[in-house]
């Protein structure tokens, strides 16, 4: 739909909950930029599988159809029983790869192989977002040696399973920037099937964490909101180093930017991302471009008979930026129950319920308790490596000046303060991946462990 289109179809919506005189019949549907929803810990569920396999889909423009384990099985089973040079190898090759899931170990093709089960509609949305994340074809091929010649008539025979999958550009992304660092981080990653297998999953956490993060700032700060979205503060400590109150940016930027209990931004995050789900497909710093009255006096409209709706008033403006703005943080307060005919119903324990998830499923591995110091985004050493990896790999070089590093961490929306700068080169240090090229230390060069 066209944005009159979803204006005119929410406009709608509203005018039936005022007849009715029903504002529970108004819900907050965010599904489309969000992959949380307002149910408990519990009952979220994705399926990465299912995630990782479009992903790998989309890297080798590749699918398996129809395939699960056991099928696969059969298939490459019956190829190399039909084969006089591989059919004394059958028994082997089953019983070492087929049988177990020692198959998820050789190659990045076992990802296509997946139960087709029903969808949920969060997964839908992970999937939607990883896509948004790789705007255009990567043009990589899978490596079809292994590491021994069983291994790589395995993998070759799996490959012949796959069929081609053209690219679909049909994609909704909403931050730039960072699909086009995720896209040349994939990139690097593949270029080592080991090294891909053992970091693809950690790889998209990191990933789905850091979109969770930054698409939370670009959002509900209304400074940024209407700007093309580019990297923005969110501090981070090491985890060997220690934490204290004073270290200003790391305390205001970090996580209590994110998840503060009275001023967290992720507060805002389900109803915002609600708000302009009413109002267009679009991200918000691409419906700001339309310039066409009569989608302002819609969006007039539409927010007026929303404030109806709450038992308040709305007094037309005349810029689109200031009634998206007012429309925007009239939601925030119906989800805070503040306004005049507000009832304590549902909605603010849902948007808890998002908060809850946000922070304890996305976020798990990223937030350390230092207590009396407070909490704070940390990075792990495990996950520290890979992006340092990362940097340094895309930058088509295999070392990098370390302020070179920390620049390439800030394009992936992790930011260090300056003690944290130098426990990073403590760490490298540790590592052994760091080259001095003098006794001053001016020129220190981190070293790629890939």
């Amino acid at each position: 739909m066209n944005d009159f289109e979803i204006i005119e179809s929410s406009i709608l919506l509203v005018n039936k909950c005022i007849e009715n005189n029903n504002d529970s019949a108004y819900h907050n549907v965010a599904d489309r930029y969000l992959p949380i929803g307002p149910q408990t810990l519990k009952d979220h569920k994705l399926d990465w599988n299912r995630i990782n396999k479009v992903v790998i889909e989309d890297l080798f423009e590749i699918s398996m159809v129809n395939q699960n384990k056991d099928t696969l099985r059969k298939e490459i089973l019956t190829s190399l029983k039909s084969n006089r040079d591989t059919r004394e190898l059958v028994d082997v090759i089953d019983e070492l790869y087929l049988s177990s899931n020692a198959i998820n170990s050789i190659t990045p093709l076992s990802y296509l192989v997946t139960n087709e089960e029903s969808i949920s509609a969060r997964t839908k949305t992970m999937v939607s977002i990883f896509k948004g994340l790789i705007v255009q074809p990567l043009k990589v091929k899978p490596h079809l040696n292994g590491n021994n010649p069983l291994e790589s008539l395995l993998i070759q025979n799996i490959y012949l399973q796959c069929e081609k999958k053209p690219f679909d550009t049909n994609r909704n992304g909403y931050l730039p920037f960072l699909a086009n660092v995720f896209s040349s981080d994939l990139m690097i990653l593949c270029k080592s099937s080991s090294y891909f297998l053992n970091e693809i999953e950690k790889f998209l956490k990191i990933y789905s964490f850091i979109y969770l993060t930054q698409l939370t700032i670009h959002l509900c700060k209304p400074s940024n909101r209407f700007e093309k979205p580019s990297p923005k503060q969110l501090y981070f400590i090491l985890e060997t180093e220690k934490a204290s109150r004073d270290r200003h940016e790391c305390k205001e930027f970090g996580y209590d930017q994110i998840f503060s209990k009275t001023t967290g931004l992720a507060q805002s995050i389900f109803p915002i991302l609600g708000y302009f789900n009413r109002i267009s497909e679009m991200p918000s710093w691409d419906i700001i471009k339309n310039d066409d009255n009569n989608f302002l006096c819609k969006v007039n409209e539409f927010n007026k008979l929303l404030a109806y709706l709450f038992g308040e008033e709305y007094n037309d403006v005349s810029s689109l930026k200031e009634a998206l703005n007012k429309g925007a943080s009239f939601q925030k307060q119906i989800f805070e129950e503040t306004l005049r005919n507000s009832k304590k119903s549902s909605r603010k324990t849902a948007n808890n319920k998002v908060i809850d998830i946000f922070e304890k499923i996305f976020s798990a591995g990223f937030i350390t308790d230092r207590k009396a110091a407070g909490k704070y985004f940390v990075l792990n050493s495990t996950n520290l490596m890979l992006m340092t990896n990362l940097v340094i790999g895309s930058s088509g070089e295999d070392k990098l000046l370390i302020d070179d590093v920390i620049d390439g961490f800030k394009q992936r929306g992790i930011w260090l303060d300056i003690k944290s700068k130098k426990a990073l080169l403590k760490f490298y240090e540790n590592v052994g991946n760091i080259e001095k090229l003098s006794d001053s230390g001016d020129a220190v060069y981190v070293k790629t462990t890939i």
